[in-house]
């Protein structure tokens, strides 16, 4: 089943419904009433009301026109709330330094009234940026900071949500122990306050921690309760939140059916109560299921919708989402310029929200570790502390107290050892960024918009020539290759006899675009088992396509020759690519004065530098000019010798 987009729940902006009455009403008391603090108070109102509704434009506006307001009154407890809602807005936005920026002035303002329960809210949303940042031990920090203050101010409300808090920041961790016990004890505290909105939250919360288990019948056994609740006291969102949870589940079951249901049922209210956002994410949905369904034009309908309305209201996630589907869906189809179309908008727009993913990724096994940490230090404490108490005499106490000095010096020394542990940890989790970066930068600089088009052109001018044998031939072989890449591209390594066919695929076209103005020959030393050795995708191709287009293109008096060779040499993989080109020194005078560069090979340098980095592998490359008998540029050889690697599974 493929990944749907997930129902999350943050901190609550505003409980109330955002009724256009009440818009219509607040507008027109700020536009009739003086400037007083009941005006700052309808323009909060209606900041918080055009949030709600997705309308971020008008939210920031009255936020901001409410802080001037504020200010000029000298009026710190409206000017706190203003600071807060234009946070908010920055942050529904994804622009966390702004919202940042907003909720530490609107901090400031709730100290200076000594506002204990207002400065734990404003604590508790600057820790979700931390969270949605991937500062994961920053976030919890802030989480524990505001629980702290909420229980100084007596708030049990705050206490609840601090709580949820902490147990949905556990829940992204996987620790899903600490994120239940956390979720139950918000779930029993909003009881014992009578709140049913804040039961329905934490019942969803528990759902998740199930989903996220993939224990489906639970899952869908709090998300129903949760439904149940919100229908009882009418709560809108809340109801919309948990249809889509147990549409999520029944999907996930592949229950499509049901989870249609569902979906229909969310977006409807999403459509009614003007929620753009949340209308787009179940459009995708909605367009998931067909695609699950092999429903093609239905899948591709509804998922073009959703990103058209996502690109409207710069909701990345669900426009990157959808065009990497629709990349799919095309491919499926044979669609194959509108799959190239997609797929490039699609790592136009990734490598941000990848960035952001994958610092998530590496907060992530910071906060285990700094979880860990903590609690072998409690432990050790807990330990020393019970055997201090059980000594009666001075000579027992004399023991254990020795007996605790050596214990807190393994202990420090189990510390030490752990941090080492953790900065070497961290630097490999950096060059695992930095390699699956450039993963997705070869796959867009692979196949070059440069030659896709070049071969697009080839199949309209043979169409155009009534050459309809070798349209059809240039088109499969088109087709054949793309689709290859879009499917290699997701794995970290392939078999080599995958790797080939690529490049064969690749030469074809390239001869084809150029009247066999070169011949190729690919060669396997009968040592190398292509079935089982192990390459990383679209490796080679960078290497032959130099070879061709600054070495062969360039050929008049002969014909063009690029000879590629796999064997092994002492242990490695070693592959050849010889050309008779015009080679490097003459290649880079004609290049003088231009501004194109070999994008591709350069970023093929610098994933196998990265591979050494991370394997510790012995990956180089050899670059050798070749010359005739006077002296003359003859070709180029390239050698890169790569490790072995054989294949115990289908792929890794």
């Amino acid at each position: 089943m493929k990944k749907l987009l997930t129902c999350c729940f943050i901190f609550p902006l505003s409980f109330l419904s955002a009724q256009q009455l009440q818009i219509d009403s607040l507008k027109i008391l700020v536009k009739a009433g003086k400037e007083d603090t009941l005006k700052v108070q309808h323009l909060n109102k209606l900041a918080i009301l055009y949030a709600d509704r997705g309308d971020m434009k008008k939210a920031l506006d009255c936020g901001i026109n409410a802080s001037l307001v504020s200010e000029r009154l000298n009026y710190p407890s409206g000017l706190a709330k203003a600071y807060v809602n234009v946070a908010n807005t920055y942050y529904l936005q994804a622009d966390y330094v702004n919202a940042l920026y907003y909720y530490s002035h609107a901090l400031e303002q709730a100290q200076r009234i000594g506002n204990k329960s207002g400065a734990a809210s404003i604590i508790t949303n600057m820790g979700l940026i931390y969270d949605a940042e991937g500062k994961l031990p920053d976030a919890l920090a802030n989480f524990f900071k505001a629980l702290k203050l909420a229980e100084e101010a007596d708030d049990k409300k705050l206490i609840a949500m601090c709580t949820g808090n902490i147990g949905d920041a556990y829940l992204y961790q996987e620790n899903y122990a600490q994120s239940l016990i956390y979720f139950q004890r918000s779930f029993a505290l909003y009881q014992e306050i009578g709140s049913k909105s804040g039961e329905t939250y934490n019942l969803q919360c528990i759902g998740n921690v199930y989903f996220k288990k993939k224990d489906y019948p639970k899952a869908l056994d709090y998300y129903t309760r949760a439904l149940r609740i919100s229908e009882e006291i009418n709560d809108t969102r809340s109801m919309s939140s948990a249809l889509g949870n147990i549409g999520r589940v029944y999907a996930a079951d592949s229950n499509y059916k049901q989870a249609m249901t569902y979906f229909n049922s969310v977006l409807k209210q999403s459509e009614k109560m003007g929620n753009q956002a949340e209308v787009a994410k179940y459009v995708y949905n909605i367009g998931q299921v067909y695609l699950d369904e092999k429903k093609y034009k239905s899948a591709e309908q509804y998922i073009s919708k959703s990103v058209k309305l996502a690109d409207s209201i710069d909701f990345k996630n669900v426009e990157n989402e959808g065009n990497q589907k629709l990349s799919e869906l095309y491919a499926k189809t044979g669609q194959w310029q509108k799959a190239y179309e997609s797929y490039r908008k699609y790592t136009a727009s990734n490598d941000s929200l990848f960035n952001a993913e994958k610092s998530k990724q590496i907060g992530k096994i910071e906060a285990k570790n700094d979880y860990d940490k903590q609690l072998l230090y409690q432990q050790t404490k807990t330990e020393i502390n019970a055997a201090l108490s059980e000594a009666t005499s001075n000579k027992q106490r004399t023991i254990i107290i020795l007996i605790a000095a050596v214990a807190i010096s393994i202990a420090l020394i189990a510390l030490l050892i752990f941090r080492l542990w953790r900065t070497t940890r961290k630097e490999k989790l950096n060059v695992e960024k930095q390699k699956v970066a450039m993963e997705l930068k070869a796959l867009r600089a692979q196949m070059n918009p440069h030659f896709i088009f070049n071969a697009i052109n080839s199949i309209q001018h043979f169409i155009l020539n009534n050459d309809s044998k070798a349209a059809h031939m240039h088109l499969s072989r088109f087709s054949q290759l793309i689709r290859k890449v879009l499917e290699n591209s997701r794995f970290e390594s392939i078999p080599l006899a995958e790797e080939i066919r690529m490049l064969e695929l690749y030469l074809e076209l390239e001869a084809l675009r150029f009247s066999s103005k070169f011949h190729y020959k690919i060669s396997v030393d009968s040592s190398i088992d292509s079935e089982n050795v192990l390459i990383s995708p679209l490796i080679i191709q960078p290497f032959v396509e130099n070879a061709i287009w600054h070495g062969l293109m360039h050929l008049k008096d002969k014909q063009g020759e690029v000879l590629i060779g796999f064997e092994k040499v002492n242990g490695s993989l070693k592959c050849t690519i010889n050309d008779n080109g015009i080679g490097r020194k003459r290649s880079m005078e004609l290049k003088k004065g231009t501004s194109h560069e070999s994008m591709g090979l350069s970023i093929a340098k610098e994933r196998l530098q990265i591979v050494n980095m991370l394997n510790k592998a012995k990956t180089s490359i050899n670059l050798i000019d070749k010359t005739n008998n006077d002296g003359t540029p003859s070709g180029t050889i390239v050698e890169l010798f790569m490790p072995v690697t054989l294949n115990k599974l289908m792929y890794a």
